[in-house]
């Protein structure tokens, strides 16, 4: 008798796990040239579109700088001053860490008139914890940055790693968040990897596309190196810079 009833149990858990993997997104995008707008698939493009994400903007020839901040590598104050050279705005997403390592160069974004995102506070995956944890971990971030500069932090977030769930998706948008994902990212992350050569230029100019959603990370040195060529070169294509806030306003 008791091996009637645990069976049936172990098929409804067996079932219940699949189905509970399966809501899972580990967002990825493929490489497109050309001027192609990319599409992550329907289940991606769904689980974002529908909880006041975004992952790429209007088809129009503006484009969007985002950056990626979990710690200092020494290229940052360089980048911003490229994006003050050419008048460009940006959004920083920033963690807890980043936020109290380097809250100097956080006071020059804002001065510049950049967005701060919000990345959480100990970059854990998203798809990974509970509720409670996820806006425990953002809102962590929102006190510290207001303590800091008496401000409130923008409520755009950037899951880390791309990574989550449906019902945590859910709850970011039923919490006045927008999640703001990319169209266009390379491998960029390395702290100790330069590849010169036009390595970040190569990547990002010719996958150029209408309403371009850009991740870059601020620990790379070929990101720094290359991005007034980026900038300069993106416009000779008749592309504008746009703030993110555009995107939803």
């Amino acid at each position: 008798m008791k091996k009637i009833i645990l069976l049936p149990l172990f098929i409804f858990l067996f079932l219940f796990s699949i189905n509970a993997k399966a809501l899972t997104i580990n967002y990825g995008i493929a490489k497109t040239k050309d001027g192609n707008r990319p599409y992550p698939g329907d289940n991606m493009h769904n689980l974002i579109v529908n909880n006041n994400g975004y992952y790429l903007a209007s088809d129009t020839k503006d484009i969007y700088l985002t950056f990626d901040c979990g710690y200092e590598n020494g290229y940052t104050k360089a980048i911003l001053k490229t994006l003050r050279e050419e008048n460009v705005k940006a959004i920083f997403f920033i963690t807890g860490h980043y936020l109290k390592s380097a809250t100097d160069i956080v006071e020059e974004m804002i001065n510049d008139g950049h967005i701060i995102g919000n990345h959480s506070s100990n970059h854990k995956n998203f798809s990974k914890i509970s509720r409670e944890m996820m806006l425990k971990e953002i809102r962590s971030l929102e006190d510290d940055y207001n303590s800091l500069f008496n401000r409130k932090l923008s409520n755009f977030v950037r899951p880390p790693e791309g990574s989550i769930n449906d019902t945590n998706a859910r709850v970011l948008k039923d919490n006045g968040y927008i999640s703001l994902y990319w169209s266009l990212a390379y491998v960029d992350w390395y702290k100790d990897k330069y590849y010169s050569n036009h390595y970040s230029y190569n990547n990002v100019i010719p996958r150029l596309h209408n309403g371009a959603i850009i991740l870059m990370h601020i620990v790379s040195k070929d990101n720094m190196m290359d991005l007034k060529d980026i900038i300069i070169e993106a416009r000779n294509q008749g592309y504008h810079f746009n703030s993110v806030d555009k995107i939803v306003s």
